[in-house]
């Protein structure tokens, strides 16, 4: 039980922070980008050095033609994820975590996912599968 109220602590700051956009909030505030990629991924987000690993959902929809990104965990609220750009096999974007923005990177790799969450001195490793 300690464990999982650490997990869900260090989460807590992952997706803690300004209530999440709604997506026609972030389709007026951002460039559409095209959604060559959409699916549901099942992701693990771990601290660097492989501690305090959490299950998560990464979300790419097809909204309106543009693509909308959604992180999504079982002790907070979803987390926008806005300003998209996808560059070959790269989606970056902007996560409010914390109380502040976060660098979201991932990379696609077939049916694997793998990336980080960037917020000032903090980072999360993110890795999982398309599940659907």
């Amino acid at each position: 039980m300690l464990l999982k109220t650490m997990v869900m602590g260090a989460l807590a700051v992952v997706s803690a922070g300004a209530p999440a956009q709604t997506p026609a909030d972030s389709i007026h505030t951002n460039a559409c980008v095209t959604p060559d990629r959409t699916g549901t991924f099942r992701v693990i987000a771990t601290r660097t050095g492989g501690t305090d690993g959490v299950l998560a959902l990464l979300l790419l929809e097809n909204v309106d033609g543009c693509l909308e990104a959604t992180f999504v965990t079982d002790d907070q609220a979803p987390a926008t994820i806005d300003q998209l750009t996808l560059s070959a096999n790269t989606l970056k974007g902007r996560i409010n975590i914390g109380g502040g923005p976060a660098l979201f990177t991932v990379r696609f790799e077939d049916t694997r996912v793998a990336g980080s969450i960037v917020a000032k001195k903090q980072e999360w490793r993110i890795e999982g599968r398309k599940t659907s």
